[in-house]
């Protein structure tokens, strides 16, 4: 199943979610792009660096040749906490026309934006991201949400190798989905009882059931009789 039929079927299902965040497989797709523009559903995409993307000034452009060749001013924010503390980068937004976006561009009111990512510790490794918004929208926000797709990777994955197959090959789009839905139903279990649990106080000794006689030190049955009888 591709993207538009999973994000309309969750708009039907009246699925409340203000953005569509998603890796290149995804973010490469024109018409899924195209389909959430005419939706109006802002999104951040993950794009290859063949990704073709145009200004004003120029015609259309490979998205890395198009911001080495363009003045971006960095900001460094954090995306989200990782397993090793904050994950902090160097963020620019550009004003740029998608292609395959809805009737040639964004509607009334959304623009078309490049989110380019820098490593911090080493500015080669940059990332790119195709972006759809309403006008005015800050750059802390489009990265807030870029960081949410990490956190929604790692919760397939903790589902897989926790509670599923964890190298299971999909064979059809079905089958997968079934798995993955047990599979995360599990772990939503798993994951309320844990945190619910942790509320819970240890018995004290008198609430604890007496512990079982130990048969050695019972006393012969003559001599119960004996202290019956007395």
């Amino acid at each position: 199943m591709t993207g538009e039929p999973q994000v309309e079927r969750c708009r039907r299902a009246k699925v409340p979610f203000g953005w569509v965040a998603a890796d290149s497989a995804y973010g490469q797709d024109r018409k899924l792009r195209g389909a959430l523009e005419r939706r109006r559903i802002p999104y951040v995409m993950a794009v290859p660096v063949d990704e073709t993307v145009s200004t004003h000034g120029t015609g259309p452009l490979r998205v890395d040749k198009l911001a080495a060749g363009i003045p971006l001013i960095f900001e460094r924010r954090s995306c989200g906490v990782g397993a090793k503390g904050l994950r902090s980068y160097d963020w620019a937004l550009a004003d740029v026309t998608w292609p395959g976006g809805a009737e040639g561009g964004p509607r009334r009111g959304h623009v078309h934006l490049l989110l380019v990512r820098r490593s911090i510790t080493d500015p080669t490794q940059i990332a790119y991201f195709a972006v759809h918004a309403k006008a005015g929208t800050p750059i802390g926000e489009i990265v807030r949400v870029m960081g949410l797709r990490w956190g929604i990777e790692d919760c397939f994955e903790t589902a897989k190798s926790d509670c599923g197959l964890d190298h299971y090959e999909v064979r059809t789009w079905d089958a997968w989905h079934r798995h993955i839905t047990l599979s995360m139903a599990a772990l939503a279990f798993l994951t309320i009882t844990d945190t619910r649990s942790r509320h819970l106080q240890e018995p004290d000794g008198h609430h604890l059931l007496p512990a079982p006689a130990d048969p050695a030190q019972a006393p012969e049955k003559g001599a119960r009789r004996a202290a019956l009888k007395s």
